[in-house]
């Protein structure tokens, strides 16, 4: 629910139905979070998250009849119960991505067989696109029973996978590879992961199209200039371990040059909770409590005041990003952004001349690249107008959408 993989496939759907096609979207494992007001409509929630926990964790909730798998999936509860902390650590949910991924010969078939039943009741899709390698599961059966094209969108998953103990890991990987059988092209955000993904997944490197992740620009121009006094950095992102906001916070109290003015502001919302509580306990203990500010979970129009009222934005990530979207973001507002020398980043940043990229889990050159967009003006704002350009002219909602286009009229 907070990957950015919504905004990216809500932008896309909407990309389509202006250009005349009919798109159904069908959520699996929680409603959409979309931060816009005129989000597309959704069929019911399947494969409900609660649900496939259960069911993964007793017989009892794989025989429920389907009036109580609808309340167990109603998006009312789904919102509920995510607000509390939810463990989605790897490292715990081996058994059940492995189940999942089985697909028919798992411990969640039922699942399968409700959504198959489903799209079998609406009018026969031209395409179905899958919007990640984890959902793989459905392809087969969508291919056995529906017999239409599918094609999968790869956005990150692998790393997800890796991360499990490597027992699950290899099985994992394996039903991946093999439901990829089913899969008629693949769909990976840049070039380099594009390559990754095709020896994950053991298919001809030719089976995966690159289609970039697409921002929609309208709404993020800036209303005034960038902001160079105060120095305001921002963070937005989940508040995890793998998104580095502790390398930041080292950062920015050591090795950069640190003023009562100089601001850090962090929004997000906390996924881990001991992790926020030692980044919190870090902050007092370097005496910077008053520098920083976060204000938690941002709707659409917070998060552009947000990044209206930034420097530079960092994004100082431990995993490979293979979209970057809140990246993209920031470009999109004309901001100078900081990011590591790895994922998408040297594809999107580095190709054009956007930002700074540096060495992985370095605090001290995120220090020194804030340093060098501070004390050098002319440079910032040369690399604020190039990621301005680089979003409108190749992550733009409209370039995204008729490269997809061209993916499915190939398939067909």
């Amino acid at each position: 629910m907070y990957c950015g993989a919504c905004a990216r496939d809500i932008s896309l759907v909407k990309g389509l139905i202006i250009r005349g096609h009919d798109v159904e979207i069908v959520p699996l494992y929680t409603p959409l979070r979309p931060d816009i007001d005129d989000a597309p409509e959704t069929a019911p929630v399947f494969y409900g998250g609660i649900n496939v926990f259960l069911q993964q964790a007793s017989t009892v909730f794989r025989g429920l009849p389907r009036f109580m798998d609808r309340w167990l999936d109603s998006p009312a509860l789904l919102r509920l119960v995510s607000g509390f902390a939810i463990n989605t650590s790897p490292k715990d949910l081996g058994p059940m991505t492995v189940s999942v991924l089985a697909g028919k010969d798992g411990l969640q078939s039922k699942e399968l067989d409700r959504l198959i039943d489903y799209l079998q009741s609406t009018p026969k899709p031209d395409v179905v696109s899958i919007t990640n390698s984890m959902l793989s599961a459905i392809a087969p059966e969508i291919k056995r029973r529906m017999n239409v094209p599918v094609v999968c969108a790869l956005q990150g998953e692998d790393g997800f996978v890796q991360s499990m103990p490597e027992k699950y890991a290899n099985q994992a990987r394996d039903l991946m590879a093999k439901n990829a059988v089913s899969i008629d092209r693949f769909v990976a955000p840049g070039e380099d992961y594009a390559r990754q993904m095709a020896e994950y997944l053991r298919v001809p490197r030719e089976k995966v199209a690159v289609v970039h992740a697409g921002v929609d620009i309208s709404l993020y121009k800036r209303s005034s200039p960038r902001i160079h006094l105060p120095f305001t950095i921002g963070y937005l992102s989940v508040i995890a371990e793998p998104k580095g906001l502790d390398l930041l916070i080292e950062a920015f109290a050591n090795g950069f040059k640190l003023t009562a003015e100089t601001k850090l502001v962090i929004a997000g919302k906390v996924l881990n909770k001991p992790y926020w509580e030692k980044i919190q306990a870090r902050i007092q203990e370097l005496g910077i409590k008053d520098n920083i500010q976060y204000v938690g979970e941002v709707d659409l129009k917070a998060k552009l005041d947000m990044l209206d009222s930034c420097s530079v934005f960092v994004m100082p990530g431990r995993i490979n990003e293979s979209r970057g979207m809140v990246v993209m973001e920031a470009m999109a507002k004309s901001l100078p952004v900081i990011a590591p020398d790895k994922g998408i980043f040297p594809e999107l940043i580095g190709q054009h001349d956007a930002g700074v990229l540096v060495n992985p889990e370095d605090p001290k050159a995120i220090a020194e690249a804030l340093q060098t967009i501070m004390s050098d003006p002319i440079r910032s704002e040369q690399l604020a107008g190039n990621a301005r350009d680089t979003i409108e002219k190749y992550y733009s909602v409209d370039a995204m959408t008729e490269k997809a286009l061209e993916v499915y009229q190939s398939v067909l």
